[in-house]
């Protein structure tokens, strides 16, 4: 009983000074929460770009494998707001540990970025997408080695 009145105590503190918060999602990043365009996986990851804002924090984009900041010339080639379902595709739940929602007012005024630092812009994360060629040459190489490793095989027949 008193464990419980305690816990209930440190939830009501944590409510009234506004520290209490929510962790991000740690698993990888379903296709919903994402656009392709150009090779590349486009992420709508925070309404807000830097790291600690009022009771969230913002992730880095290394918190889940493979994805990156944009550089500057792939920021001007960026899908658009339409193409983001005007912010329903996101993924902040992923990133923020606070923040579950992003604001496609911020993505009309051009308040955009990859890198941190602008406070109540959006920030936008990328993943490379391997060309299909990649695949292709990664199939012919392991057909080659299958080829070598069956041929060594009859030799030692």
């Amino acid at each position: 009983m008193k464990e419980n009145l305690i816990a209930l105590s440190l939830i009501t503190l944590g409510l009234v000074t506004g520290t209490v918060s929510a962790n991000p999602i740690t698993s990888d990043l379903p296709s919903s929460t994402y656009v392709v365009k150009d090779n590349l996986a486009w992420t709508w990851a925070s309404p807000v770009n830097v790291q600690h804002w009022i009771s969230n924090e913002l992730f880095a984009p290394s918190f889940h494998s493979g994805w990156r900041y944009a550089t500057q010339a792939e920021m001007l080639n960026m899908p658009t707001l339409e193409e983001f379902g005007f912010g329903a595709i996101n993924s902040a739940a992923y990133w923020n540990s606070a923040y579950t929602h992003v604001d496609a007012s911020d993505f009309e005024k051009g308040h955009v970025s990859s890198r941190w630092g602008h406070d109540v812009w959006d920030t936008f994360y990328v993943s490379s997408i391997p060309e299909p060629k990649t695949y292709a040459m990664l199939l012919v190489g392991m057909g080659l080695l299958y080829l070598l490793a069956r041929r060594r095989a009859e030799r030692m027949l």
